[in-house]
């Protein structure tokens, strides 16, 4: 648990340095703001370096092998998806895609609002035989809905390996590679979703900008109206729970030098 009051350029910066440590997620309250370490270890190294802001840490408790019931429940997201664990043997409704997700220590299993947000921004956005990149893919939800909607191609990402390994189950043999995306080409996507969080999308701006095509779009989600990216402006903006999912235009401004620049600047910034 990070301590209220902080600044919030403080707070940005304690937030970047989390998702490079490989957090499981990291969940905004109204007391401060609390982080998930899958490895005792790494969150002992955290806690550390960051004794100032932060008020303390404490192992939880291991979540029982099945889900609760409650993630059991099929859930119908947007005009065309049907999401339902593995184990479900409910039909999706007329007109409507069926997902089989299983809850999982991986972000995504479709009942965060954040996620759902990006699947309708997906539904409205994403063109046929487009080429998608999914930036922190969690589960893979985003991309199997992309696959489903009439991508021809959709790569997945993510920096923590648990990630990858529920990911996998579902997409391959779509692409996936764990990272980030200072090692993909330029202008590599028609469009790319990055359902993450406010200050770490505004750290990879530079590259997210690199990787989208001129004509391409961007689908960002994973933060509140008080916790909004700074690099980047919306075109359209969709709305739940106060969460928000933003959708934008690459700025074509952006060099591949200016990208290793924000890259050298980010890294020291998060590690001094």
């Amino acid at each position: 648990m990070f301590k209220p009051g902080l600044e919030a350029q403080q707070l940005d910066l304690l937030i970047g340095a989390l998702w490079e440590r490989g957090t499981a997620g990291v969940l905004e309250e109204e007391d401060g703001v609390r982080a998930f370490f899958a490895d005792a270890d790494v969150a002992e190294e955290v806690w550390a370096n960051y004794q100032d802001w932060i008020v303390g840490i404490r192992e939880e408790k291991v979540l029982p092998a099945s889900p609760p019931a409650a993630d059991c429940d099929p859930i119908l997201i947007g005009e065309k998806f049907f999401v339902v664990p593995s184990t479900s043997e409910h039909a999706a409704p007329p007109g409507r895609i069926r997902l089989a997700v299983d809850a999982a220590t991986a972000f995504g299993t479709g009942r965060h609002e954040s996620t759902q947000l990006a699947m309708e921004a997906l539904e409205r956005y994403l063109a046929q035989n487009a080429t998608i990149l999914d930036v922190g893919c969690g589960s893979g939800i985003l991309s199997l809905a992309a696959l489903s909607l009439g991508a021809s191609r959709v790569f997945s990402c993510d920096v923590h390996p648990d990630a990858i390994t529920t990911a996998a189950q579902y997409l391959r043999p779509s692409p996936l590679f764990r990272g980030t995306i200072d090692a993909v080409r330029d202008r590599a996507a028609d469009l790319v979703i990055a359902n993450i969080s406010g200050p770490v999308i505004d750290m990879l701006a530079a590259d997210l900008n690199r990787i989208t095509r001129p004509d391409g779009m961007l689908i960002l989600a994973g933060f509140l109206q008080d916790r909004i990216p700074a690099r980047f402006v919306p075109e359209q903006i969709l709305e739940k729970s106060g969460w928000l999912c933003w959708i934008c235009r690459p700025n074509a401004a952006q060099s591949a030098a200016e990208a290793q620049q924000v890259r050298i600047r980010n890294f020291t910034e998060s590690w001094w």
